[in-house]
């Protein structure tokens, strides 16, 4: 085993709850960085912790070679706190950072940023991730590498039309060494996906086209482990739907089109979480 990666290998308890004892501390230092900067999206990137946190934790092989280790896309690039929060726990960052993103002192930025330890694409403009991730799975194929590539995006990305461009690619070049989540958290940037465009015909198209469809609880690791262990199997590009709540486990805005909150409404999740 390299690098963390522990394909195959069936979950024990110990391993279960160490993910969720690091989940639990990303999503509280995802609030607490409302103390210090009360623009960042905090409803986006406690969608995502729990995918982010099996993959850097599980799965996504680190190495100094880029065709033979593993490559990890946020195209959904505001939830850049949650990848800052689990990339501290994983050592990449020290966590005092956290606490001046933003702020022109310090190392982090509102998006992730390539000379950031643990980040591998420079993402904000919503769309660019999978094509980003499908010139790099290309591009190892075609040098006989073993390295993977994952994509994070969300659901109300799916409107960008560079998306659709990528998706076909990738089936036209068989690259069996991508897989994309789409976090279907029902919300955009405008409103609830389902009154901006509809979103419900996506686990469609993506299988017509070619891809290998899935789909999983996007804040359960039972779930999103055995649905990654039957993505690596697959002889084609995969997409996982992963169906997560925003803002999830904090109530001021969870399930709710609010990207933010008040440094008061953290202060009290802090205080009775």
């Amino acid at each position: 085993m390299e690098g963390g990666r522990r394909d195959g290998i069936p979950i024990s308890i110990e391993e279960l709850n160490k993910l969720k004892s690091i989940a639990e501390k990303a999503r509280r230092n995802v609030v607490k960085m409302l103390f210090y900067d009360q623009t960042i999206h905090v409803g986006s990137s406690l969608s995502s912790i729990e995918i982010l946190t099996t993959l850097l934790f599980r799965y996504v092989r680190e190495g100094k070679d880029p065709i033979n280790r593993d490559w990890l896309i946020l195209s959904k690039g505001h939830a850049a706190p949650a990848l800052y929060a689990i990339l501290v726990e994983k050592g990449y960052i020290n966590e005092d950072e956290l606490w001046k993103i933003q702020d022109i002192s310090g190392l982090l930025q509102g998006h992730p940023e390539i000379h950031i330890p643990g980040i591998d694409m420079s993402t904000g403009s919503l769309g660019q991730g999978l094509s980003f991730g499908v010139g790099v799975a290309q591009g190892i194929k075609m040098r006989g590498g073993s390295g993977r590539v994952f994509v994070i995006m969300g659901d109300g990305e799916q409107d960008e039309g560079e998306i659709w461009e990528a998706m076909t690619h990738a089936v036209t070049r068989k690259l069996d060494n991508l897989i994309a989540f789409i976090e279907m958290n029902g919300f955009q940037l405008d409103a609830a996906t389902s009154e901006v465009k509809p979103k419900d015909f996506l686990p469609d198209v993506w299988r017509a086209v070619g891809w290998k469809t899935l789909s999983c609880d996007g804040h359960d690791f039972i779930s999103l482990i055995n649905t990654i262990e039957e993505a690596l199997k697959a002889k084609a590009p995969v997409v996982i739907f992963a169906k997560t709540r925003r803002g999830m486990g904090f109530k001021p805005i969870e399930n709710t089109e609010k990207q933010r909150a008040s440094p008061d409404d953290a202060k009290k999740y802090l205080t009775n979480a």
